[in-house]
């Protein structure tokens, strides 16, 4: 219970930070209401909740198939998300889905990074201190 929590609260910062941007660059509407901002938060808990696919207690599902499933679970997601908002659901807005997603999961993969070169860092200087 406590991983859904923290998978559904990071994936409502990932998706709130992303909103704030797109405001930002002009890209969203800029007049937000709190319809906008509960949607906006539920989805992206939902999305967050999605990535537990990715956790290593599903090692069952392979890489690729629950890569698929995440992209396709998020994109309906977020066309629900576009309808119930009455926002524009063109071309400009699954390239934008599109680009988003990528920085998103590269951002992630990044963080991801640095965490398991700290966590050896930690493990290489505890061996030394051992020996």
């Amino acid at each position: 219970m406590t991983k859904m929590f923290i998978y559904g609260f990071r994936g409502m910062g990932y998706g709130a930070v992303t909103f704030l941007l797109l405001i930002a660059m002009h890209v969203a509407p800029t007049t937000v209401s709190a319809k906008n901002v509960l949607s906006l938060l539920l989805v992206s808990a939902a999305i967050g909740l999605l990535s537990m696919i990715f956790d290593d207690g599903h090692q069952e599902v392979a890489w690729p198939l629950a890569y698929g499933i995440h992209l396709i679970g998020t994109a309906s997601l977020m066309l629900v998300l576009m309808a119930y908002n009455h926002w524009s659901l063109g071309p400009m807005a699954v390239g934008s889905f599109l680009l988003i997603y990528v920085i998103i999961w590269a951002v992630v993969m990044l963080g991801q990074h640095f965490r398991v070169t700290k966590i050896n860092q930690a493990l290489k200087q505890r061996t030394q201190k051992k020996s």
